[in-house]
């Protein structure tokens, strides 16, 4: 048999054994005092990190933040409470179950360094954002402004309030890699018009990477009255990040208005900031 052969039918079993979790954890901890660069670099932790995953190992999954493939561990402790609730529907989902998303949704709050009557559990990151896009209070002639990488779900959404509202979508282009986060920053603040109510951006774009300058584009939005968008799904993952660290939220209080949080992808909202 070809090495390379044997070694991924081994990893897709790996992936069954019993301990990868915990082998996870382990792993994780043996890197704690070393730099970012060089835990990205260390192949051996992060094949103990893919063992926690029961994902095919014969498919390179690229498409981690759309679909989020759950560890192991969470897999089956949704099939346990799945279980668990058709025991006795009737009281296990509405007595037991049902009042412990409050306790989630505390821990939640802990997580990103926010009030829990700040956040709140949705279904999946579209729908959050979408609560905050369908509930501005936008008038026929108004203008939101977002790039033509936004995810193009939140782009639908603005385009069906084109059509119910009659609102104007705008959208900006750049190039990747942008010449610098000034440029970013410039492209929105020439793009504005009197009639700019909303600027809508991600943090960090699911086509390329592309980081933008959050907090300089909020203030800007403030200094003109405008509410400010800033999706943060991909961001969670990629960086470790506390709720408050980016945007100094005691500055503006429009930024803790109208959280939102989800049980898998959470991202961060300038208006309403983690949303899921």
């Amino acid at each position: 048999m070809h090495r390379r052969t044997f070694l991924r039918a081994a990893s897709g079993l790996a992936a069954l054994q019993a301990d990868s979790v915990s082998r996870a954890r382990a792993a994780t901890s043996s890197i704690n005092h070393r730099k970012p660069e060089e835990a990205a670099r260390d192949e051996d932790y992060w094949r103990e990190i893919q063992q926690a995953f029961t994902v095919d190992r014969n498919i390179i999954n690229l498409n981690n933040g759309g679909v989020c493939p759950s560890p192991k561990i969470v897999q089956e402790a949704m099939q346990r409470q799945l279980e668990f609730s058709n025991m006795a529907p009737a009281y296990t989902m509405w007595t037991v179950l049902e009042p412990e998303i409050e306790s989630v949704r505390t821990r939640l709050a802990g997580s990103f360094g926010c009030d829990p009557e700040e956040l709140a559990i949705t279904r999946n990151a579209s729908e959050a954002l979408e609560i905050a896009q369908l509930g501005l209070d936008l008038k026929s002639g108004d203008e939101v402004l977002t790039t033509d990488q936004d995810y193009p779900r939140m782009i639908t959404t603005w385009q069906q309030r084109e059509r119910r509202d009659g609102i104007k979508l705008s959208m900006i282009s750049f190039p990747t890699p942008p010449p610098s986060m000034d440029d970013l920053y410039q492209r929105f603040e020439r793009a504005i018009t009197p009639r700019t109510r909303v600027i809508h951006f991600c943090h960090i774009t699911n086509l390329t990477g592309q980081i933008f300058p959050v907090k300089k584009i909020c203030q800007m939005a403030r200094s003109r009255g405008i509410e400010a968008l800033c999706a943060e799904g991909e961001d969670r993952k990629a960086l470790a990040h506390d709720g408050r660290a980016r945007v100094d939220e005691r500055q503006h209080p429009q930024i803790r208005r109208d959280r939102h949080a989800s049980r898998s992808q959470p991202q961060r909202n300038c208006r309403g900031a983690d949303v899921s």
